[in-house]
């Protein structure tokens, strides 16, 4: 396993590349001090994991992350900080974690672990709903890009509600605790669904959801879940959980075996 590591702050990257040379998964690890030596290097040779510090004396590591990731699809980013704070624009990049400094053993050997158990050998299915941290919705190993962030929301709520239909006003509630279902709301609802419908047939999807006497849900059997996994005792989705789910949506709950 080939292991990058970018902190401008010496002291905690050289913290960082002992532990990770420690440890008998990791067979090169890199460090940097700087975004570009990172980048420079990827282009000459593929990484696995990059472990990024979130804060960096000469830009943002959260910049550096979303760079790598569109770049770099593939690769796994697992940020370090000292500031748990900024854990929520941190997820902007789609990290595996986020975890604080100093970085310790026990720490790496799980996120290894996770990434060796996320790179299993289970088939990439065509359409997947991941619900575990921030939503993300994939096709074919690669996800999926919303227009609008509440079409993605109202997606979200959907998989959230296992292909049990609800209502428009029910969704609306849901998703504006503070507004009122009037013309307007409805009005801006309709955008909102209008947009989700028109995502998911531009990426020949759209088998995910149903519409039937003004009720909408998803369909189940049309995609794979975590959360559908979890609930089936799936030992492989049990282990994925990190206390994160549908990060960022106030209305999300997890109360599944809990």
């Amino acid at each position: 396993m080939d292991v990058i590591c970018v902190d401008s702050d010496k002291k905690s990257l050289q913290n960082t590349l002992s532990i990770c040379r420690d440890h008998p998964a990791v067979t090169d690890a890199e460090g940097f001090t700087d975004a570009n030596s990172s980048i420079e290097r990827l282009k000459r040779k593929h990484a696995d994991i990059a472990l990024l510090s979130a804060e960096m004396a000469n830009g943002s590591g959260i910049d550096l992350a979303v760079e790598l990731k569109n770049k770099y699809p593939s690769l796994t980013i697992v940020f370090l900080s000292k500031n748990k704070g900024r854990a929520f624009e941190a997820y902007a990049a789609r990290p595996q974690n986020y975890l604080l400094k100093p970085l310790d053993r026990k720490s790496l050997d799980r996120e290894i672990n996770y990434y060796l158990l996320s790179r299993s050998d289970r088939e990439i299915q065509h359409i997947e709903a991941r619900t575990f941290g921030v939503f993300t919705l994939m096709v074919d190993g690669s996800a999926v890009r919303f227009k609008r962030g509440k079409a993605k929301e109202l997606l979200a709520l959907l998989v959230d509600r296992r292909g049990n239909a609800i209502s428009r006003r029910e969704a609306f509630m849901e998703m504006w605790e503070d507004r009122e279902y009037d013309a307007k709301g409805q009005n801006y609802f309709n955008v909102i669904f209008d947009s989700m419908r028109k995502t998911l047939k531009e990426n020949g999807i759209s088998e995910m959801i149903e519409i039937k006497y003004g009720m909408m849900r998803v369909r189940p059997e049309t995609f794979d879940c975590d959360l559908y996994r979890y609930l089936k005792g799936d030992s492989e989705a049990m282990a994925s959980f990190r206390g994160e789910y549908l990060y960022g949506y106030s209305w999300a709950e997890w109360n599944w075996g809990y």
